[in-house]
């Protein structure tokens, strides 16, 4: 083959240089339009619905709320638990400034929770209560591990848990003002007082182990491992939080004046955050004779393909795919009212047996063996406009495993059933534009979290695969 590209690529340069010499003409010279003939082929994909287990559920967003599928009628919960971060060799001011109890002690003034969010589903006045139990010391979220969205976190809390405070909110914080709601700078929080004495306890730790401040392992590990955040009552809300933070607030004395100060920890990227949902039966909805497949998060039904590998390649061994294309089409809601789910921006192609491995070593599509694209709403489609590299990195696999194993074709796919199988994966993607070309590179593919629920043609209705091949006329 590579002989090919090299008799072509003489051809393209001869009757580039013809074309520029009048005198010389163009008589013998093949053109690359001799020498490359193109054509295209259809072959069908088969789908069907995929229950989703082993969700990674550590993400830089976490998910707080109780909502009813209006679709299945089943409830999706989301809970979390968040480790908090601090800023290396953190240090309180000097101990003789900071304002002391009546019996001359370090005390906190106050201690508060902020969650943060921009986004919601659900109604603004709905009420829901929250309350916030402190982590178990004893038995530490492990950074080397991988945890998923259907882990049981009360695993984390001690025997003899009771909730540090709890607190009823609704998603608009109606004990403000509506000129401070409704303000470009305002930013919806989840407020939540904890007692005093816990922020005590870790101003009494900085002052006393200030090597336990030196970075947010020790801090964790000796000081404070974390919060749990169960849902106590209320439906019809979910939060998407962007980041949590903690506030100790104490005062001290400069020059005879008297300032407030504030130690904060954040829930960051930095350190462990873990949703767990736990979602009604969505078995129900797996069915092999409907015209549809499913996508529906968090955590829930994804669409599995079978790729036509072997049709794709009988054949055209001598051929090159210049393009192979497909294009998923999306049904109409059943549910058109206003609470019905929304739509996956972002679907991730990734091969069937690659899917665990995929989120839990943090991988990107790299484009050859896994696809990213987006939801065009104009055509109310996704498309992958060319996942030519997954087929043949599929079809020279399984040639490979033939040859070492000395299996038929037929051999082949009765022992390894779904080695031509991928499945679709709503994600959230995080990117970064590089600055000299504009170009934007993914820095981050996780599971999208986000409530949705959608139908793509597919099932008894077999999906398109469009290929057009390149043969090279020796």
């Amino acid at each position: 083959m590579k002989h090919r590209f090299a008799f072509v690529a003489i051809m393209a340069a001869a009757t580039f240089f013809a074309a520029c010499d009048e005198d010389t003409g163009t008589m013998g010279i093949v053109t690359t339009q001799d020498a490359v003939s193109s054509f295209s082929s259809n072959f069908q994909i088969t789908s069907n619905s995929l229950l989703l287990d082993s969700v990674v559920g550590s993400t830089s967003k976490c998910y707080f709320g109780l909502v009813r599928d209006s679709e299945t009628g089943t409830d999706i919960r989301a809970e979390f638990l968040a480790q908090f971060h601090t800023f290396e060799n953190y240090a309180l001011p000097d101990y003789e400034s900071i304002v002391k109890n009546e019996s001359g002690e370090l005390e906190a003034d106050s201690v508060e929770l902020r969650l943060y969010y921009n986004s919601y589903f659900g109604e603004a006045t709905n009420p829901m209560k929250m309350s916030v139990y402190e982590l178990d010391r004893e038995n530490v979220i492990c950074e080397d591990q991988t945890y998923y969205a259907t882990d049981d976190l009360s695993q984390f809390l001690p025997a003899d848990a009771s909730p540090l405070a709890s607190h009823v909110f609704t998603p608009s914080d109606y004990t403000l003002s509506e000129s401070e709601r409704t303000s470009t700078t305002h930013y919806n929080n989840v407020r939540v007082r904890l007692p005093k004495s816990f922020g005590t306890r870790i101003l009494r730790a900085a002052h006393e182990h200030p090597e336990y401040f030196r970075d947010s392992w020790h801090f964790i590990h000796n000081v404070f491992p974390g919060f749990y955040f169960k849902l106590q009552s209320g439906i019809g809300t979910m939060l998407t939080l962007d980041v949590s933070a903690l506030n100790v607030y104490f005062r001290y004395v400069v020059d005879d004046s008297t300032y407030v100060g504030i130690s904060r920890f954040s829930a960051t990227p930095e350190v462990i955050q873990s949703t767990m949902f736990k979602n009604g039966d969505l078995q129900q909805l797996i069915s092999n004779d409907k015209p549809y497949t499913y996508l529906k998060s968090p955590a829930g039904l994804a669409t599995e393909l079978v790729l036509p590998v072997n049709d794709v390649f009988t054949g055209h061994e001598n051929d090159s795919i210049s393009r192979a294309r497909v294009i998923l089409t999306r049904y109409n809601d059943f549910d058109q009212s206003t609470n019905a789910l929304g739509i996956p921006s972002n679907l991730l192609m990734v091969p069937k047996a690659q899917i665990h491995s995929f989120f839990a070593n943090h991988q990107v599509a790299d484009g050859m063996t896994t696809y990213t694209t987006s939801f065009a709403s104009a055509y109310n489609t996704y498309t992958f406009d060319n996942i030519s590299h997954l087929l043949s990195n599929l079809y020279h696999a399984k040639q490979r495993r033939m040859a070492a194993e000395g299996l038929t074709s037929a051999q082949h796919d009765a022992k390894y059933p779904e080695w031509n199988h991928v499945v679709l994966v709503p994600v959230s993607i995080a990117t970064i534009t590089d600055s000299s070309t504009g170009a934007a590179r993914q820095t981050s593919v996780t599971h999208d979290f986000s409530l949705s629920s959608i139908r793509l043609v597919g099932g008894t209705k077999p999906i398109d695969l469009q290929v057009i091949y390149s043969s090279y006329n020796m």
